[in-house]
C-alpha cells in the first residue's frame, strides 16, 4: 500500500517527527530516522523521517524519484541525522541513474527492513529476496541517499 506524499507531509511525517525526537524514539528509530538538510536556494532547513540502514559509517535511505526532498542533496550536502537518538553529522549524496548501485543497495537495505518492500512495489520471495523484474524496474524508479558519516569530535 502506497501512502500519498500529502498524507506523509501532512499527517505522519510530523508525528514520526515527534516520536523520534521524543524519549520514546525507541518504539521506531530501530530502522527509521531523521535527515536534516538545507534548502538549496532558499537556505531553509528541512528534517524528514525516512527508514534506513546503516553499514559501518555509512547511512544509506532510499526515496521515490517523485518526491523532491532529495534534490537538495545532489552533488554532496551536509546533513544531521537523528539514528537511534543520537545526532550524528554527514555527509550525504542523492544517487539517481545509476541502476546496477542502487539496485544493490535497495537489496542489502531490503533484507534489513523489509516491510519497505510494498513501498517500492517489490514482491519478496520466501526467503525473503526481491523479485528480480521489480528491482530492475525499482532500481530506475528511486533515489539512494547515501551518507558518509563525520568522526565525533
Amino acid at each position: 500500500m502506497r501512502i500519498s506524499n500529502e498524507v506523509l507531509k501532512r499527517w505522519i511525517n510530523p508525528v514520526m517527527s515527534a516520536l523520534l525526537k521524543s524519549p520514546l524514539h525507541g518504539l521506531v528509530s530501530r530502522d527509521i530516522m531523521l535527515i536534516t538538510f538545507s534548502g538549496r536556494r532558499s537556505g531553509r532547513r528541512y528534517t524528514t523521517p525516512v527508514s534506513y540502514f546503516r553499514e559501518g559509517e555509512t547511512v544509506r535511505c532510499f526515496t521515490s524519484g517523485e518526491t523532491t526532498w532529495w534534490r537538495n542533496l545532489r552533488g554532496g550536502a551536509s546533513v544531521s541525522l537523528r539514528v537511534r537518538g543520537e545526532m550524528l553529522q554527514g555527509h550525504a549524496e542523492a544517487i539517481s541513474g545509476d541502476p546496477k548501485r542502487i539496485a544493490d543497495a535497495l537489496t542489502a537495505f531490503l533484507a534489513q527492513v523489509p516491510r519497505d518492500a510494498t513501498y517500492y512495489d517489490i514482491t519478496l520471495d520466501a526467503n525473503g529476496a526481491p523479485d528480480p523484474a521489480d528491482l530492475e524496474r525499482a532500481s530506475h524508479d528511486v533515489v539512494l541517499v547515501e551518507t558518509a558519516l563525520q568522526p565525533s569530535r
